[in-house]
């Protein structure tokens, strides 16, 4: 076997470059790679079933996410990884809407939350100050 030291960036480059050859290449700590005629080793069989469990997975969350909303599951219910989907699911729905309060009127409806829902005369001046 014979060790060549590159640097980083062409260590990439050129380990999938090697790769790409008929014969095996690894690489190894520190930027090396060591090229022999040893035969690669045969890449990881991927389960058919992986894309089915992330399926049932996301189906699962959607389902617990809704029964969380509607009041007939309790989040305690859950297991840590139901949560976590959970959790994910509702970041990602979160995301992708856009919030259609600009930031003022935002600040505004948070700061009449604050004060009861009905704010004195002189509650609104402040709220108009604090949120301009």
């Amino acid at each position: 076997m014979k060790s060549v030291r590159l640097p980083s960036p062409l260590a990439a480059f050129s380990a999938a470059v090697l790769l790409a050859l008929p014969h095996a290449a690894t690489a190894q700590a520190g930027g090396q790679l060591v090229v022999g005629n040893d035969p690669a080793p045969p890449l990881a069989p991927t389960a058919p079933d992986q894309w089915q469990n992330s399926l049932d997975r996301l189906a699962r969350a959607r389902d617990n996410l809704a029964a969380i909303l509607d009041g007939r599951q309790n989040i305690s219910a859950l297991t840590p990884e139901e949560l976590l989907d959970v959790i994910e699911l509702d970041r990602t729905l979160r995301n992708n809407v856009a919030e259609p309060r600009s930031f003022q009127q935002q600040c505004i409806d948070d700061e009449v939350r604050r004060a009861g829902g009905r704010p004195s005369r002189l509650a609104w001046q402040v709220i108009r100050l604090k949120c301009r």
